[in-house]
């Protein structure tokens, strides 16, 4: 009985000990300005136009962004979140090209909203490039060169003329897409329509509405899922252990192998020639 009151004892001494250490840190925190915030209001930290910009270069680390059209020629920038945040961050135009940079992150412990930054672009010819380690990208305007890469962000875009994106553990949605080059590592690919694509997964899955021209797709333990197909150049589908589903709307030649699935496919003997595999997988096209 004595054992059990002195283990009570430790315990609850330990309890109090946490519980005022943390009391310590956030109060550290919030009188440091080391963007350690426990609640807080995002503001605008920053808030500028730039006019003939041929290319944007962001490079964030936990901030999301969005792109936006803008109602004029000019493109417009700007940056919402955490006032200790606003000397991490770094905009600078030169030569028609436009770099945007977040330095380090920040710590939140309680209920805190996220930074967001928002660039407003007008239809224009310009080329995107972004990277960023935890923060997601959302667009709902057209873009006609992007190169995108994520670590843990999901990337979800409307209409892209000529892309190249990537994540390691985030989703990846797009619109359409006249060319798009796309990979993922651990996140789901899903994409409207596109005329030519490459993509591939090592353990997501792949799902697209429609392929007009040309298809090269991979998984190693993804399923690839498509609901039309009518390819006008050979083209080809693989997954290691997933399943692949395909659904032709345009005749083609039709060569599919597996070694331990079941094959259920519609053949002919006209091109172009779609090349079906799967290791551990079945495969139908009809």
């Amino acid at each position: 009985m004595k054992k059990n009151k002195l283990g009570i004892k430790i315990c609850l001494g330990i309890l109090i000990i946490v519980i005022l250490a943390l009391i310590g840190v956030i109060i550290w925190g919030i009188k440091s300005g080391n963007g350690f915030t426990f609640f807080e209001k995002p503001v605008i930290i920053y808030d500028n136009t730039f006019e003939k910009i041929a290319s944007i270069n962001v490079d964030v680390t936990s901030y999301d962004v969005e792109l936006k059209e803008s109602n004029n020629d000019t493109i417009k920038v700007e940056i919402s979140g955490s006032k200790k945040n606003q000397d991490k961050f770094h905009v600078e135009e030169e030569n028609g090209n436009l770099t945007i940079n977040e330095n380090g992150s920040s710590v939140c412990i309680g209920f805190c909203l996220d930074g967001t930054i928002t660039i407003y672009l007008p239809n224009q010819d310009i080329t995107y490039h972004h990277k960023s380690s935890s923060g997601n990208i959302y667009s709902d305007i057209d873009l006609r060169s992007v190169v995108i890469n994520t670590t843990s962000g999901d990337i979800t875009l409307k209409n892209i003329n000529d892309g190249t994106i990537s994540s390691t553990s985030g989703n990846i949605n797009v619109a359409n897409a006249n060319k798009l080059n796309v990979s993922a590592t651990s996140g789901d690919i899903s994409l409207d329509e596109t005329k030519n694509i490459i993509a591939n997964t090592k353990s997501g899955n792949i799902e697209v509405r429609s392929i007009t021209s040309k298809m090269d797709i991979t998984t190693t333990s993804g399923d690839i899922n498509i609901s039309s197909l009518s390819i006008k150049e050979d083209s080809k589908a693989e997954a290691k252990s997933g399943n692949i589903d395909i659904k032709l709307d345009k005749d083609v030649f039709i060569d599919a192998t597996t070694r331990s699935g079941n094959i259920d496919i519609d053949n002919t003997n006209t091109n172009p020639t779609l090349i079906i595999k799967t290791t551990s997988g079945d495969i139908t096209a009809k």
